[in-house]
């Protein structure tokens, strides 16, 4: 599709016209594709923008997205820009057959809905031919567990009630941490569409919990933004089906959001929000080590904190440990702890970092998550080599792709305690590659 040539202030003017059909459409619960189709419609623009606008992410984010890709799949970083981009998406020229697919790959749709022609020979995607006339087969996912999930939504189709809705929604719980988290919310996305194109049937309590778990799989990408939007859609889903453990649930996790935002006062003002609908220990447990301890730490309350600390114990002493990422376990409440009292009293962080790592398998999320905290605390004892030894166990126990954002955060806070330190060369090296 070629552009003609528009002004910056047009281009601006489409901008916003496009975010306000995004605001309009997500309201509605609708999918990325769907917000597409609008945009498409209403503005003269390419579909590679369209897609783009579609999703809320800037063309620094597209680009770190793509080189993500060709970092999964053990090639090369590509030599792609911005303005390569903004080229691309204004019709000035074409991206090359490799691009094509990993853009294809990062807004999650077939390359033939970028508006690119393919081309019918010639190198395929790196560097593969493509033979003419006949078709390759299509590629085996590499996750068949997973992508049978939405599959199976789709093959059933309007036939798919309740039941099955319910059956998707407790795989992804249970097995949240097996799978890369951008592999998990591709695979969430496309099931929670197809539960929503379903006429006559109403899932809005299980599209709530499908919203709650993209919003945490936004937030273990790193993408703020995209998270409280989900979680923000949790919630108004909770409301509107009554579903309290799922209100308490959304709004904890939005507070967690917000204080890695730097936010942590308002951090406190949603924890209050969602105290209202834990009405369990195991639940108060959750929104007080979720919402209460690193906000309190970042503000130095420490009176609070210690408080705070001994309540949710209380509460966790008194409640079995429930399985699954909408539940809440002893590795989870001593990581949070262990986290509050970095600043505060490391040694004491130390071993609830241990503990947390304890429960968990080696290479989990949860136990890398333990693993960079337990490393922060040695750092701040003046371990480094320990501290340093650690972290490098993590990165050569779990993949690139797996390590969740906010592990990733945790690790860069640790090179920064140990800048100092001339042993953490190698390892302020590998950290620096995760992007």
């Amino acid at each position: 599709m070629k552009v003609s040539r528009v002004s910056r202030a047009t281009r601006a003017q489409f901008a916003r016209q496009a975010a306000q059909i995004r605001a309009d459409h997500q309201r509605l619960g609708a999918p990325v594709p769907a917000i597409y189709d609008q945009i498409t419609r209403d503005l003269p623009i390419t579909p590679l923008e369209a897609w783009r606008f579609a999703y809320g992410w800037s063309r620094r984010h597209v680009v770190e997205a793509v080189v993500q890709v060709y970092r999964s799949d053990g090639l090369a970083e590509p030599g792609l820009s911005t303005a390569m981009l903004c080229r691309w998406e204004h019709g000035q020229t074409r991206p090359g057959l490799d691009y094509l697919h990993a853009l294809a790959r990062v807004y999650g749709t077939d390359p033939t809905r970028l508006g690119v022609p393919l081309p019918r020979t010639g190198p395929g995607w790196y560097g593969q031919r493509i033979p003419q006339p006949r078709q390759e087969p299509p590629m085996r996912p590499e996750y068949p567990e997973l992508t049978a999930v939405a599959d199976s939504i789709s093959l059933h189709g309007t036939d798919a009630g309740a039941d099955l809705a319910e059956q998707a929604l407790g795989f992804y719980e249970t097995r949240y941490s097996d799978f890369p988290p951008r592999v998990m919310a591709a695979e969430v996305a496309r099931c929670r569409s197809l539960l929503m194109s379903q006429p006559g049937t109403d899932h809005r309590r299980v599209l709530g919990w499908f919203s709650a778990l993209l919003g945490n799989l936004a937030h273990h990408t790193g993408d703020g933004a995209s998270a409280l939007i989900h979680l923000g859609t949790a919630a108004r889903l909770a409301d509107q089906t009554g579903d309290t453990r799922l209100s308490g649930w959304a709004l904890g996790a939005q507070s967690m959001v917000t204080l890695a935002q730097g936010r942590p006062a308002e951090a406190l003002e949603l924890a209050d929000h969602a105290a209202q609908y834990a009405t369990t220990p195991l639940r108060r447990a959750q929104i007080t080590a979720w919402c209460r301890l690193r906000p309190l730490a970042v503000l130095a309350d420490t009176r609070a904190l210690t408080e705070s600390v001994l309540r949710a114990r209380r509460d966790m002493d008194a409640c079995d440990d429930e399985p699954g990422r909408f539940g809440f376990d002893r590795a989870e409440f001593e990581l949070h702890v262990a986290e509050a009292l970095l600043e505060h009293d490391p040694g004491a962080a130390m071993g609830h970092a241990h503990a947390s790592a304890g429960h968990k398998r080696v290479g989990s999320p949860g136990w890398a998550a333990a693993m960079a905290v337990h490393a922060r605390a040695e750092a701040a004892q003046h371990r480094a080599q320990d501290a340093v030894g650690r972290a490098e166990r993590l990165l050569e126990a779990v993949p690139v792709e797996a390590l969740r954002a906010n592990t990733v955060v945790r690790l860069r806070s640790l090179v920064e305690d140990l800048s100092e330190q001339s042993v953490a060369r190698s390892l302020r090296e590998r950290v620096h590659a995760l992007g």
